[in-house]
């Protein structure tokens, strides 16, 4: 599995900075690259290339991934904490212990909710997707490198016991209630509609 090192996030991140005005991620493009994110961050041995171009490749893979879960109203990731526990968005991860492993996760339930919403066609902040692609990078980490990380064992517990997917409904659920504490019922919306977290 490639390990993404403190300078492979950095670089995953910085590179996340220019995206903004580079052109427009299209759906087959995401998907594409969502393909070589598995294909080369899930630690599968087959056709093993060498760890830098493991990770360049995984780097070029989630900063397309990156841009398109920002720009594409295709679909909607929620961001919050109650989604990605394992990391603040908004402070960002290179505090944090197993910080490259962080990011590498954050990738996976991007790749995750970005397939399943264009898969179904619909639009859907709930992380569940999301955490299935996260954990099986995270089982071949815990495996492989011996990480451990607080906030993904939690869920790993909840995936293991069969409760995942009712977590994901909380979360989400969690998730609404807060943006709605922080920013009021959106227009048009009834008060008691637990509505969208968005991006």
């Amino acid at each position: 599995m490639p390990r993404l090192t403190p300078r492979v996030l950095a670089l995953l991140l910085a590179s996340a900075l220019p995206l903004a005005a580079a052109e427009s991620v299209t759906r087959s493009q995401v998907l594409e690259s969502i393909r070589v994110f598995e294909a080369n961050a899930s630690g599968d041995m087959a056709g093993a290339k060498p760890e830098t171009l493991k990770n360049d490749a995984v780097a070029r893979a989630a900063n397309t991934i990156l841009k398109y879960s920002l720009e594409s109203d295709d679909v909607v990731v929620d961001l919050g904490p109650d989604a990605v526990p394992w990391c603040d968005v908004k402070k960002g991860i290179a505090e944090l212990s197993n910080s490259g492993e962080r990011g590498l996760l954050l990738a996976a339930y991007l790749a995750g909710c970005v397939k399943a919403q264009l898969s179904s066609g619909k639009q859907d902040p709930n992380p569940f997707a999301g955490w299935t692609a996260m954990l099986k990078i995270y089982r071949a980490m815990k495996i492989r490198e011996g990480v451990s990380i607080p906030e993904a064992e939690l869920l790993l517990s909840h995936q293991n016991d069969g409760s995942l997917e009712a977590y994901s409904v909380e979360a989400s659920q969690r998730s609404s209630e807060r943006l709605r504490k922080a920013y009021g019922t959106p227009a048009g919306q009834p008060a008691g509609d637990s509505g969208s977290p968005g991006k």
